[in-house]
This record gives structure tokens, sequence and C-alpha cells, in this order.
């Protein structure tokens, strides 16, 4: 992996959504590059205030329900409306 792919990965491994195999990549990348470290940590950080700032409002169930629709593996967390 390099640090493109870092870049364009990193949100799937700080949610714990990605496989395996590139997780042990994207692992062993980060511990050798420092500037991926950082961005790791930064985007983990910055989740962490999103969704500590965000759990005080929550959208309505017909948007949370186009929203889960369209990502594909997010359907699983799909609660009727």
């Amino acid at each position: 992996m390099d640090c493109k792919e870092v870049c364009e990965t990193v949100f799937l491994f700080v949610d714990n959504e990605m496989g395996d195999d590139l997780r042990i990549s994207f692992s062993d990348h980060v511990e050798r590059c420092p500037g991926c470290a950082d961005r790791m940590n930064y985007t983990r950080k910055f989740l962490f205030v999103i969704r500590e700032r965000c759990t005080r409002c929550c959208a309505p169930d017909t948007l949370r329900h186009r929203i889960l629709t369209s990502m594909p593996h997010r359907r699983s967390q799909i609660r009727p409306i």
C-alpha cells in the first residue's frame, strides 16, 4: 500500500470496515510512514469530535432510511420505517 491508497481508505480503517488483507497492508504502511500515521490519528480525532457533537440530534427516519439504502455495506443496519 502507498500513501495515496492510505488516504483513500483511512475512513474504512478507522471505522473498522476494512477487510483483513487490506487492514494488514494499511497497518504496515502506517507503521513505516509518519505522514500517514499523522493522517490516521487526525482522522480518528476528527471522527470522534464529529460523533460526540452529532449525537444530540437525529436525522428523520425517512432520511436515515434513504441514506442507508444508498450504501450497500450499511444495508444490514436498516430499520423499517
